[in-house]
């Protein structure tokens, strides 16, 4: 059994236990394991579930929450492959057998590195959509639009593949998904935790639980290549805009309970190496975080 450190992030909790919670789910590849066993566990300890959101890989757990099949949720990160998220794009292998600028330009028009037919095969087995509308659990769905400069919503009625496959789509990696002729990309790009357009909703939610799969005292080691030179921007990024979310969340409705919950410990996963052992320990660690988390927000 996996025990968890201290749940820094986690306060004592403001209302009462059975207020009805919202779950918000950022994501993060591969670290999204963690992010399931948290989700699983808390929905097991009895969390008032209301609402579910998610952008990125958290929009994916976000929908499989309110599908309502923990079990599959959870066998699902202990299983998947990175053959059944990505492979690189043919064309892309072949640029780099070709010398010097013309490398740069089939790059170019490869249009992205990644080919998303493994991604939309695995959600489309993976999510289902008629047990999502029937759910009682409120879905929130975020992408970008780059036509418009905007966030992009979706609901359990309006929830489609193009559209879970829109809100992953990391620019660059995947390409964008033409959702109602508007060119949609991962939503972490405008809101990688969406608390915020969650709480605008208006739903009677009096405590809402924002994830977020790093840890309190994670350091990055110095990139020496391209990919993690972006990867390491990228978190950094997104771990402050979380912050400043979480914060501006308390700011606006000083009547919700706004939590953040982080990793005990850094999970050492790296986002596109969906590494099927790391994953499994990452998911137990979450189960494991929530349940002290929990702790703490309830004094026990």
């Amino acid at each position: 059994m996996l025990l968890a450190g201290p749940v820094l992030a986690c306060e004592r909790a403001r209302g009462p236990a059975d207020a009805p919670a919202a779950l918000i789910l950022s994501g993060g590849g591969a670290k999204g394991a963690w992010e399931a066993g948290v989700a699983a566990a808390l929905i097991e300890s009895g969390l008032p579930l209301r609402l579910v959101a998610g952008s990125s890989a958290g929009a994916l757990n976000a929908a499989m929450v309110a599908d309502g099949r923990l079990d599959r949720l959870q066998q699902l990160w202990r299983t998947v492959t990175r053959e059944q998220v990505y492979t690189l794009r043919p064309s892309v292998v072949m640029a780099g057998l070709l010398p010097g600028l013309l490398t740069l330009l089939a790059l170019d028009r490869a249009g992205s590195l990644l080919d998303p037919a493994p991604l939309r095969a695995l959600i489309t087995e993976t999510i289902d959509l008629g047990r999502i509308r029937a759910s009682a659990v409120e879905l929130l769905v975020v992408a970008t639009d780059l036509a418009r400069y905007d966030k992009r919503a979706f609901d359990n009625r309006t929830i489609s593949v193009d559209a879970l496959m829109a809100a992953s789509a990391v620019p660059g990696a995947f390409p964008p998904v033409h959702v109602d002729g508007a060119p949609l990309v991962d939503g972490g790009l405008t809101g990688r935790a969406p608390i915020l357009e969650a709480l605008a909703l208006g739903r009677p939610i009096g405590r809402a639980i924002v994830v977020m799969s790093y840890a309190p005292d994670e350091h990055a080691s110095a990139p020496t290549t391209l990919r993690r030179t972006l990867e390491e921007s990228l978190e950094l990024v997104m771990i402050h805009a979380i912050r400043r979310d979480v914060e501006l969340a308390r700011l606006r409705h000083p009547e919700v309970d706004v939590q953040l919950l982080t990793p005990s410990a850094p999970l050492r996963l790296r986002p596109l190496d969906f590494d099927t052992d790391g994953m499994a320990r990452a998911l137990d660690r979450g189960r494991a975080d929530a349940r002290t988390c929990l702790d703490v927000m309830h004094g026990r």
